[in-house]
């Protein structure tokens, strides 16, 4: 009988001991689902506001406007302030021509003749523009028409970078300037080639020996204006050269012959420098006439330099030109 009821109850128990267990795992399985479910929709909700918070983030491009901003800047280096490479290129014409200094641009629009122009800037303003360093023949002398055409073929119409020296402008208000194009020194070619002489007024003088070795060629070959003129004969109407006073800086220039003798378009140059200066007016027959390199003093005719052109250390002949540019005396 206590085996019976002994076995009884063990059997209940196990069915009561099944029963809990069954019900353990069925609570566990219920709540497990919705624990994870609710974490999963609270992850997915702090994910998706990061992704958008991410998505307006192309800060690239506003970062792009700032270099289409930049651009403009090529704009402000125009013609008048060379670039360094536009100066390596145009300092190549010659190794003589001033670095620090005024450098300019603009268009050629007249050729008024070999040895000056007229440029137009890019303030529309209009200059006179003469060459530093050389001369070429004036109207109704030999070569005129020459060596207006070679630099009208150089130059005409065409952009010029024009380079200072020392001196802004000449008594005559002209921009004194060395000359440009297409890296060819004008003022350099032109005497290279026999359509101009070297005429050098101090201060303004960095291409002085260039100037004067280019000369040379020309010279010695008898080329453009060098070219070999036929001596005139002696005439009623002489005037030479008969006394030259380096230190008191005149030269004293006589007419020995019988007719008076109109100057103008004459020119009295001093060799070794180059210095010309213009003459005009009549000297009568007979009459001498005292010609002052600075001004005039005790009457006489006056060149106008302001600093001495005649060399008083070295040789420094005075040489006499006429009106067709023809040596007519020298002292």
């Amino acid at each position: 009988m206590c085996e019976m009821v002994w076995t009884y109850n063990y059997s209940s128990m196990k069915k009561a001991y099944c029963l809990i267990i069954i019900t353990i795992l069925l609570v566990a399985c219920w709540t497990t689902p919705s624990e994870t479910t609710a974490p999963t929709s609270n992850l997915e909700k702090q994910i998706i506001p990061h992704i958008t918070t991410i998505t307006p983030n192309p800060t690239t491009t506003p970062t792009q406007e700032p270099t289409s901003t930049h651009t403009p800047t090529s704009t402000i280096t125009p013609t008048q302030t060379p670039s360094s490479t536009v100066e390596l290129s145009f300092y190549k014409a010659a190794d003589c021509l001033p670095k620090n200094t005024l450098v300019q641009i603009g268009t050629v629009t007249q050729v008024i003749d070999g040895d000056t122009i007229t440029v137009l800037f890019d303030d529309g303003k209009t200059y006179t523009v003469r060459y530093i360093g050389m001369d070429t023949p004036e109207r109704e002398m030999p070569f005129f028409t020459q060596s207006y055409n070679a630099n009208s073929d150089l130059v005409l119409q065409k952009e010029v970078v024009l380079i200072k020296d020392v001196s802004e402008t000449d008594p005559y208000d002209r921009l004194l300037r060395y000359v440009i194009v297409d890296n060819i020194l004008v003022n350099l070619e032109l005497v290279k080639t026999g359509f101009a002489k070297v005429m050098m007024i101090p201060p303004d003088v960095a291409c002085a020996d260039t100037l004067s070795s280019a000369e040379q060629e020309p010279q010695a070959s008898q080329i453009g204006i060098w070219a070999a003129t036929a001596t005139p004969e002696p005439s009623a109407s002489q005037v030479i050269i008969v006394a030259v006073e380096k230190r008191e800086e005149y030269v004293d220039l006589q007419n020995i012959g019988d007719m008076d003798v109109d100057l103008t378009g004459w020119n009295l140059v001093s060799e070794r420098g180059h210095q010309e200066c213009h003459l005009a007016g009549i000297i009568k027959a007979g009459e001498t006439l005292r010609v002052w390199a600075g001004v005039s003093q005790q009457g006489g005719y006056s060149c106008g330099y302001s600093s001495p052109i005649w060399n008083n250390s070295q040789p420094d002949p005075a040489v006499l030109f006429n009106l067709q540019g023809v040596e007519v005396s020298r002292k």
